[in-house]
C-alpha cells in the first residue's frame, strides 16, 4: 500500500536479504488509500488503529495483530476507521523474489501467495512478518532475520494457501540436528544464515528448520542465544565486565547481549551478576 496522503510519520527502506523487498513502517492519520493496485506482493500487519480494507470484492475492518497478504495486480483500498489513525508495517516483495526465494529455501516455486482470502487472523503469522520488519530495520542479526523469514514464508503456504500446500515432507532427522547443535556450540561467533548452515550440512534450509524444530523444540538461532547465554554465566559469576562477557559469548554489542540475555533469564547481566557479588 502506497501512502497519497500526510501521515503522522512514515519509514521506507530497501532489504535485500528480505526476498529484497521495500520495506514501510508507518503511522497514518486521516488518510485514505484509492482503488489501487502494485506490481508486488503485498504482506502488511497492522500494528495499531483500525484500518477498513477492500480487496476487490472482500471488506474487513482489520485491527492490531490482523495480516493483509495481497498479490501483485490486485485492485485494493483502504480507509481509516476507528478514531481515524493505524499503525502497520508492510514489505512489497515482487514475483520473481518470491519464486527465486522458495527455491533458495527449498519447497516448490510460486510467484503468488494466492491466499483464498487477503485476510488473515493467525497469531503466529503475525508475530513473524512483524519480526521480519523489525529485524529488518533495527536488528543487525542475519541469523535471526533469514529464520524468521523462513518460518514465515512456510507457514503462510502451510496453513493458508489457496491450494494444498506441497511442502516437502520432514523426516525425522536426529543425527543432524546433534550435528548442527555442536557446530553452534563450538562458534559462538559463527556469522552464520540459515542458508549457509544448511549448506554445511548439505540439506535446503526448509528441511533443517523443520528437522532441528521438531527435535530440538526450538529453531536453529534461539538455540544458538541459549548457548550463548549458558556460556556468558559462569563469565558473569567469575566478575568479568558484562561487556567483554558479551563480546567473548558471541553477541554483537553490550544492548544486543542485554536485550538476549534478559528475554532468556528474567533479569539483566548486571542483575543477575550482582547476585554473586
Amino acid at each position: 500500500m502506497t501512502a497519497t496522503a500526510p501521515t503522522k510519520s512514515i519509514k521506507l527502506w530497501h532489504a535485500p536479504d528480505v526476498m529484497d523487498a521495500v520495506m514501510l513502517k508507518g503511522r497514518f492519520v486521516g488518510h485514505r488509500y484509492p482503488p489501487h493496485s502494485h506490481d508486488t506482493h503485498c504482506l502488511a500487519v497492522i500494528t495499531g488503529g483500525v484500518l477498513a480494507v477492500e480487496v476487490q470484492q472482500q471488506r474487513r475492518l482489520c485491527r492490531r495483530g490482523d495480516v493483509i497478504v495481497i498479490d501483485a495486480d490486485r485492485v485494493h483500498a483502504g480507509l481509516a476507521a476507528g478514531d481515524g489513525q493505524w499503525k502497520m508495517r508492510v514489505a512489497h516483495v515482487q514475483p520473481g523474489a518470491l519464486a527465486a526465494y522458495c527455491e533458495r529455501l527449498g519447497i516448490a516455486r510460486r510467484e503468488r501467495f494466492d491466499m483464498p482470502s487477503p485476510f488473515i487472523s493467525d497469531t503466529e503469522l503475525s508475530q513473524h512478518l512483524y519480526g521480519v520488519n523489525w529485524c529488518s530495520e533495527l536488528d543487525h542479526d542475519a541469523f535471526k532475520r533469514s529464520e524468521v523469514l523462513a518460518t514465515a514464508v512456510t507457514g503462510l503456504y502451510a496453513r493458508h494457501a489457496g491450494r494444498p500446500a506441497d511442502l516437502p515432507v520432514v523426516r525425522n532427522e536426529p543425527a543432524l540436528v546433534r550435528a548442527v547443535k555442536d557446530r553452534l556450540r563450538d562458534d559462538l561467533h559463527a556469522g552464520l544464515t540459515l542458508s549457509t548452515l544448511a549448506r554445511e550440512f548439505d540439506v535446503t534450509p526448509f528441511v533443517l528448520l523443520r528437522a532441528f524444530v521438531r527435535e530440538a523444540g526450538l529453531s536453529p538461532h534461539a538455540f544458538l542465544q541459549q548457548e550463548r547465554v549458558r556460556s556468558a554465566m559462569p563469565l558473569l559469576r567469575g566478575g568479568r565486565a558484562i561487556a567483554e562477557v558479551g563480546a567473548r559469548t558471541g553477541f554483537s554489542d553490550q544492548s544486543h547481549f542485554t536485550r538476549v540475555f534478559k528475554q532468556q533469564t528474567g533479569v539483566t547481566p548486571k542483575v543477575y551478576q550482582a547476585a554473586f557479588s
